[in-house]
């Protein structure tokens, strides 16, 4: 079954074929009837699955090597590369070049896609194969596998076969979805000359490719960069990885990915924020959009810089940018990153002034001492909003730091407080956030606060202040707020968010000892490891019965698979660690 395929034995001008004597032909095929019997016969007491594959073998002996050979064992349609005709002789690459192109070629000849891990096994039974362990929070779906199968070679050129699980229809069973191998370190003529070589063999299978290559004067070698063939079910890559141009060498990779995994990676963007908490916090998020809604009438300024990373450039300074980046064109030279930097260096930069801000953000905090009860959570909302944001500005304005100790004491009267860092700036502790959930908990502003708060791992101090082990937390109020308020619009939200913390428990009962970038001990959390994972299982699945359009219910799609299997998911969003 390793014998490599015709189509991707090296390009290489054929001579005529000799007629060959009559006993000789006679005897190659009488040998080859006894082989059949042969493998007839061991194949009955091995796996029925490959007895078409063992026969596809021996009949491809019997062909002659005009005749192309039958398609191999695939559990659906097989995408191979295929050799265009021969032709004239062209100048053959060094040793190594080739090689890489022979390895690369027969690699992904065994790719079989759709097929499960178990009959791939079969057919490749010396590639080691093992499951996932390790962390994956905030990561797409490409790196979600549940097992996959390695080459040992160098670390960065071998080879890898990745199979997913990304349905709950039964059986649930892993399936080959993607395949990468990237080159050894070439010369760039060397690495070139792979490059052509393969792209010569998938474009006479999968037509010409379409190149994604950056515009010429940023190119860093002279021919195509990044290439990329999507035929039906299928999308194929062959990448310049990396390159260093005072070496003049780098290397090459080709990657395969599969129907299943490109659908998948079609809504990575749209469960993105439903694994992070950072969405909550980007600058003009949806809450932002309410609040400067509330306060655009009584703080127009204010619902300015709630939804605005930066002020609007001063149209009249803008005009002066422009005739100063005209006059610098005439005399910047012929056009390329020069003319460029011309213009940015023209361009007035903008920001919001850090007096400013902290104008905005005393006239907000006194507003809601005298405010009434039901404008109150609105007006200290917003003010946390303008608080967190502060010690940024003051990190890009040096000229209002001589101010910075007198606005922190007094921003502490109104209970806004800041905490050092490890990396010697001050962080915001959110404690106006935290005032609005346990003051107003019965406002949609104080359950608003409740969920920020939960999607923080109930931990806003700095470095882990509040412990490793957030899950602990999340579950306990977030359980409680599941019982509290059965009919809050956020139900689904936190419903997730005790799901994923559940998981995080779990996975982390599995997390392996030998990763550098891992502080966990998995044996801390083997208590009460399954119960989680069951709990865990259980939440998504509650949200695939009473919502199963929603975007929280797809979340729940991408993870019960492996979570039923017993297949580690790397969930790590409730577990702190400075190290990380």
């Amino acid at each position: 079954m390793s014998q490599e395929c015709p189509e991707f034995q090296s390009h290489q001008t054929r001579q005529p074929q000799q007629v060959r004597p009559a006993s000789l032909l006679f005897g190659k095929r009488f040998l080859g009837l006894v082989a059949m019997s042969l493998v007839f016969v061991v194949t009955l007491v091995l796996r029925p699955s490959l007895l078409k594959a063992a026969w596809d073998g021996v009949t491809r002996i019997l062909h002659v090597e005009s005749t192309p050979p039958p398609p191999p064992l695939v559990i659906k349609a097989r995408h191979e590369m295929q050799s265009p005709a021969p032709a004239a002789p062209q100048p053959q690459s060094d040793d190594s070049g080739e090689a890489q192109v022979q390895k690369l070629s027969t690699d992904f000849e065994k790719s079989a896609w759709g097929a499960s891990l178990q009959d791939w096994s079969a057919l490749h039974p010396e590639i080691p194969c093992a499951p996932f362990h390790g962390h994956m929070w905030g990561r797409g779906a490409d790196a979600q596998w549940a097992q996959q199968c390695s080459i040992p070679t160098e670390l960065q050129a071998a080879a890898h076969w990745s199979f997913y699980i990304f349905t709950l229809q039964e059986p649930l069973v892993s399936r080959l979805e993607q395949f990468d191998e990237t080159t050894i370190a070439l010369p760039e003529e060397a690495l070139k000359q792979v490059q052509q070589s393969l792209q010569t063999r998938l474009a006479a299978r999968y037509g010409p490719a379409e190149d994604r290559s950056p515009t010429a004067h940023a190119r860093a070698v002279s021919w195509p960069e990044f290439l990329r063939w999507q035929p039906v079910d299928l999308e194929i890559q062959l990448d310049l990885s990396e390159f260093d141009p005072q070496r003049k060498e780098g290397r090459l990779r080709l990657q395969a990915r599969h129907r299943a995994l490109l659908n998948a990676l079609n809504d990575d963007e749209r469960l993105k924020r439903l694994g992070t908490a950072d969405f909550t916090y980007e600058v003009g998020s949806a809450i932002d959009q309410q609040l400067a809604d509330s306060l655009l009438l009584e703080f127009p300024d204010v619902a300015t810089m709630l939804v605005k990373q930066q002020p609007d450039p001063d149209p009249q300074k803008m005009r002066e940018a422009v005739e100063q980046w005209q006059n610098q064109l005439s005399s910047a030279g012929p056009a390329g990153q020069t003319r460029v930097r011309a213009f940015v260096i023209a361009a007035p930069q903008t920001n919001w002034k850090p007096e400013k801000f902290y104008d905005a953000l005393v006239r907000l905090l006194t507003n809601a001492k005298i405010a009434p009860p039901d404008r109150q959570p609105v007006l200290l909302f917003a003010s946390d909003r303008l608080a967190w944001r502060l010690p940024w500005l003051m990190n890009n304005d040096y000229s209002q730091a001589g101010h910075w100790q007198k606005w922190r004491t007094n921003l502490a009267s109104f209970g806004v407080t800041y905490e050092q860092s490890s990396e010697g700036g001050r962080t915001y502790t959110s404690a106006l956030l935290k005032r609005v959930e346990a003051d107003y908990p019965e406002t949609d502003w104080g359950e608003r606060a409740f969920l920020i708060l939960l999607t923080h791992g109930w931990d806003t101090g700095v470095d882990c202040e509040a412990g490793s082990d957030q899950f602990r937390h999340v579950i306990a109020r977030g359980l409680a707020f599941l019982e509290k308020r059965p009919n809050s619009p956020y139900q689904l939200d936190v419903q997730l968010i005790v799901a994923q913390a559940h998981e995080t428990w779990w996975s982390l009962s599995q997390a392996p000892t030998d990763q550098e970038d891992s502080d966990a001990n998995p044996q801390e959390y083997k208590e009460g490891a399954e119960a989680a994972r069951q709990q865990a299982i259980a939440r998504y699945e509650h949200l695939l019965q009473f919502a199963p359009q929603s975007d929280q219910a797809a979340y729940a799609r991408r993870v019960l698979p492996r979570l039923k299997q017993s297949i580690d998911t790397g969930q790590r969003r409730f577990y702190c660690s400075v190290a990380d």
